[in-house]
């Protein structure tokens, strides 16, 4: 039954669609393995956005008088009992309870 199968796919194949049977089993695989792996990325945003929907939204910022750049230096993860600071544009921003990389990331 099988061998017959076989064979009829092997006269099969070239006839509607002009490749090997080779040719199109090999081609039936890298279709197969681009899908895979499109599905599987596609499948990862999925949950990168319900991970970000999920994740709360950043407190404000703190409000510190006229700090300088020094005095900002001593929020900037070393000491595990004060914030994480980030100065953006002026404004002054907690990120202690974004990523743990967000220490490299800035420094």
């Amino acid at each position: 039954m099988a061998l017959q199968l076989w064979e009829a796919l092997k006269e099969a194949i070239p006839l509607y669609t002009g490749l090997s049977p080779a040719t199109f089993f090999t081609v039936l695989a890298l279709a197969l393995a681009m899908y895979h792996v499109a599905s599987d990325l596609l499948e990862s945003s999925d949950r990168l956005r319900e991970h970000e929907e999920e994740s709360q939204p950043l407190p404000p910022p703190v409000q510190l008088e006229e700090s300088t750049e020094e005095e900002l230096k001593q929020y900037d993860g070393t000491d595990p009992k004060k914030p994480l600071l980030m100065a953006i544009k002026g404004q002054i921003y907690d990120v202690s309870l974004s990523s743990p990389f967000a220490y490299w990331a800035f420094r």
